[in-house]
């Protein structure tokens, strides 16, 4: 990848080995640092390392071991964030921010030589949504909360905001290198021209846009629905990739995930695209872009996941765990042409 100080930072990131802590150095952590004496049960991640915290009393919560390359100000702005939410929103559910036993939001521990930042976070109960087939009715509440959540964000800001990251989209430019990356012909070429299109038509616009810290990541497996009301969205979790970026990306993040398999797949996002209007309406112009900005978060969800799987093999499925759908959905919307997605999407919204 080509260097500077943002794409160096960005390479350090994706190449960084995620930390290896044992369940014992976990609980002594928890121990020492936070006075939570308990037992860990480790949890599936990607760039950093987590465990499910339950403590004597019987409580429960995520501590969070982040990567080495993290930057401090990231933690911090990630930290304060949150904060910023629930002091907006109160009731918006969502993990809160434990402090340390000394006070302070998060704290440091070393391992071989390295430096990594440690949080606890309060537990949230509920089972994943991908568990759950989403029907256009909870779709659209989803959208609603997305909407509510970015409404709380509002009005915040933090020097560590606009850390470099490959999945803020305004940054995809950047994905340009790992393209070679994708053995599949005929996938490659489509997404040298997606991203070629972002490049050339989407990037010039985004700078007049609407802008805040937004979450960012949206996916199914960052929503919890309630375990005994089936149908009741209990929280949203992991706000670990949150940045400063256009509105819009928030919504088309999360739309991206709601795509219809077959030969419509935006039907299955317009649910919660209206959702979303129906709490924070959309503007025109963010509208027009929508389609493209869910096309550019497909094909960086293959680029990042297809390049980190062939640097971290032993964590290759839990990288590549959705790849064929979205490959599949990034094919078919292929065959969608910009004005129409426009109009369909403005309809939903009008109705």
């Amino acid at each position: 990848m080509k260097s500077g100080p943002s794409q160096t930072s960005i390479q350090e990131i994706l190449t960084a080995v995620p930390p290896a802590f044992s369940d014992e150095a976990a609980i002594a952590i928890a121990a020492e640092e936070y006075g939570l004496s308990g037992y860990v049960q480790p949890l599936v991640s990607d760039r950093d390392q987590n465990f499910r915290l339950k403590a004597r009393d019987g409580r429960c919560y995520t501590l969070k071991i982040s990567n080495y390359a993290e930057q401090r100000a990231v933690v911090d702005f990630q930290n304060q964030g949150m904060l910023h939410v629930s002091e907006r929103d109160a009731s918006f559910p969502m993990p809160r921010v434990i402090p340390a036993a000394n006070g302070q939001l998060h704290c440091s521990v070393e391992q071989d030589g390295k430096s990594h930042f440690v949080r606890v976070l309060s537990w949230l109960e509920g089972r994943v949504i991908h568990d759950t087939t989403l029907d256009p009715g909870l779709a659209w509440r989803l959208g609603q909360l997305l909407a509510r959540l970015d409404r709380a964000f509002r009005g915040f800001d933090h020097p560590g905001s606009n850390a470099p990251s490959l999945w803020d989209m305004k940054r995809a430019a950047g994905l340009a290198d790992l393209v070679v990356h994708i053995e599949e012909p005929a996938l490659r070429q489509l997404i040298a021209k997606t991203l070629e299109k972002f490049i050339s038509e989407v990037m010039p616009v985004l700078g007049t846009l609407r802008a805040q810290v937004i979450h960012n990541d949206l996916n199914p497996g960052n929503v919890l629905m309630d375990i005994v009301q089936m149908e009741k969205i209990a929280g949203v979790i992991d706000f670990g990739d949150m940045t400063r970026s256009p509105l819009i990306i928030d919504l088309a993040v999360a739309a991206a995930y709601q795509l219809s398999e077959g030969n419509d797949p935006l039907a299955g996002a317009l649910p919660m695209i209206a959702g979303y209007h129906s709490t924070l309406p959309l503007l025109d112009k963010e509208m027009a872009l929508l389609i493209d900005l869910i096309r550019t978060r497909l094909i960086t969800s293959i680029l990042i996941g297809s390049y980190r799987s062939i640097l971290f093999p032993e964590n290759r499925e839990y990288l590549l765990i959705s790849q064929r759908a979205v490959r599949n959905a990034l094919i078919n919307l292929n065959h969608l042409e910009g004005g129409e997605a426009f109009s369909r999407i403005r309809g939903a919204c009008h109705e």
